[in-house]
């Protein structure tokens, strides 16, 4: 995506914003279905500071040098990669073109982080989609910058300046008592609560709001009526509750902006306590338990992948041993779903079988492959189990190099996998540091068990750095199940006995890793 003219040489930081969209109107057409669009910042000046930007497909992207230029950050880029780094006394972020990965250095270290939309590029500048970058921002910021979609306005809030602003407030009864919900526009540094003669007294500080909205908030079946109070500061809000309650609990929610407040009716506090958080670690064991498995046949329809010394096509092999996997995992684990990236003979784009396993919500990645060697007949053997991260050995970046050539069946391939060089690798390794070890796990426990039931040797557990194990966001491993180089082998791989071996094998293995994987997480 490009555009004609240098943002840099229009000059922007000088032009007011109704001069600013003009010109931006004039540069856009390039941009199919892109409109200029215009996001002010307040907090950073006495009047807001405005950033050009565009929309594209209804996401708001923004200028990476405007905005951090408006926060008084410094950047450098990097010519050879186009790579832009934003410093802070605090720490950096480091932005890399057309990309998702992000990574953030500060006082607790480096991180790696997804945005779900990547990067775009304008004439040799970045921009952001605003909706996802504030919040990295304020990890390196005194402060928070907060995006208000609905308004189309980002906010710095920091500690000298504007306090962030209370929207609403509701409620709702549980089993045991209620929860207030406080609805912030930006994250307090402090709440504390009272509760005296069935009135619950809650002051946040820093925090500002609409006295008149907020009490005229209407009454429920928690609280009659609401009475807001400004201090320097600080607000005070109290709730004349319907009825009695006899403890409370109060938090600051990052993940919703919201200060909650737990309010108690039972005496029991501590069961009452204990239920809540065997309540939420019930929910998150759900969240953990290995109940979608994805199993990804390799290549497919145009791209026949290797091609035996008998002319066995790969496609055929994997999708053969893909199809005996899932009734055999079918038949051992009741209740876990199986879901396939293909099915028939069909050709499936890389990283689109990341994004069917991340949709179907799957928390196992199983890609079948047969290896082959470049020259044939090769008496090279034996199954391999790799899982992501860049290749550590000459054969792993070989096999990589090889599985990795399907891309040239697709359309606009060059484009679409340019972001994924080995710097780009590395930080989607980190981004799946938490499947690593289970990832390895897995791999392990395959290379041990396909050898017992079907006569192929085990070469071991590799690492590379495959793109079709990019995109997917849980424990991932891609098996070369045999070489279709070697004649013995290749008459092994087409047989039907020799492919519901190796799929039996797999199978055990997965039967292994779910029991071990979800005893951890019971235990942990």
């Amino acid at each position: 995506m490009t555009f004609p003219y240098s943002y840099t040489e229009l000059k922007f930081a000088n032009l007011n914003v109704r001069k600013k969209t003009l010109l931006f109107l004039l540069i856009v057409p390039t941009l199919c279905l892109a409109q200029a669009k215009i996001v002010p910042l307040y907090g950073v000046k006495s009047n807001p500071v405005y950033i050009s930007g565009f929309e594209e497909q209804n996401n708001v992207y923004i200028s990476l040098n405007e905005l951090a230029g408006s926060l008084s950050l410094q950047t450098i880029s990097i010519p050879s990669t186009g790579k832009v780094s934003v410093f802070s006394r605090k720490g950096s972020i480091l932005f890399t073109p057309n990309n998702n990965f992000i990574v953030v250095s500060n006082s607790e270290g480096s991180s790696a982080y997804q945005m779900p939309l990547p990067t775009l590029v304008a004439n040799r500048s970045i921009y952001v989609p605003v909706k996802y970058c504030h919040k990295y921002f304020s990890l390196i910021l005194n402060g928070t910058l907060a995006y208000d979609e609905s308004a189309g306005k980002m906010t710095l809030y920091t500690s000298v300046n504007v306090s962030p602003i209370v929207s609403y407030a509701d409620a709702e009864e549980k089993e045991n008592g209620a929860i207030i919900r406080v609805r912030m526009q930006a994250l307090p540094s402090y709440a504390e609560a009272a509760l005296t003669n069935n009135i619950l007294y809650l002051t946040i500080m820093p925090a500002t709001g609409n006295i008149r909205l907020l009490n005229s908030i209407p009454s429920n079946s928690i609280f009659r009526k609401v009475i807001a109070v400004q201090h320097p500061g600080s607000l005070q809000l109290s709730f004349v509750l319907q009825k009695e309650y006899l403890a409370k609990q109060v938090m600051i929610d990052s993940s919703n902006l919201e200060v909650v407040v737990s309010l108690f009716s039972k005496a029991d506090v501590k069961k009452v306590y204990s239920d809540e958080a065997r309540k939420k670690l019930s929910a998150e064991k759900k969240n953990w338990k290995l109940d979608v498995i994805v199993i990804d046949a390799g290549h497919g329809g145009k791209d026949p992948g290797a091609i035996g010394v008998f002319g066995t096509e790969e496609k055929n092999v994997t999708l053969a041993i893909a199809k005996d996997l899932k009734k055999y995992i079918e038949q051992k684990l009741n209740g876990v779903k199986v879901v396939m990236t293909r099915d028939n003979d069909t050709f499936v784009e890389l990283d689109k079988r990341g994004e069917i396993a991340n949709e179907a919500g799957g928390k196992l990645f199983i890609s079948i492959h047969c290896n082959s060697m470049p020259r044939k007949p090769n008496s090279a053997n034996g199954l391999e189990a790799y899982f992501l991260r860049p290749g550590r050995t000459e054969e792993a970046i070989r096999i990589a190099a090889q599985e990795n050539a399907a891309i040239k069946y697709e359309n606009d391939y060059e484009r679409r996998y340019k972001a994924y060089d080995a710097d780009n690798i590395i930080l989607t390794s980190m981004a799946h540091s938490a499947y690593v070890k289970y990832s390895e796990q897995l791999a392990d426990l395959i290379a041990q068990e396909v050898p017992k039931v079907a006569a192929v040797s085990d070469n071991g557990v590799s690492q590379a750095g495959f793109y079709v194990l990019v995109g997917a966001s849980m424990p991932s491993v891609l098996i070369e199940v045999g070489y279709l180089s070697n004649p013995s082998e290749e008459r092994y791989l087409r047989s039907n006995k020799g492919q519901q071996a190796i799929a039996r094998g797999i199978g055990n293995a997965i039967v292994k890793f779910k029991n071990e994987y979800e005893k951890t997480i019971d235990e942990n």
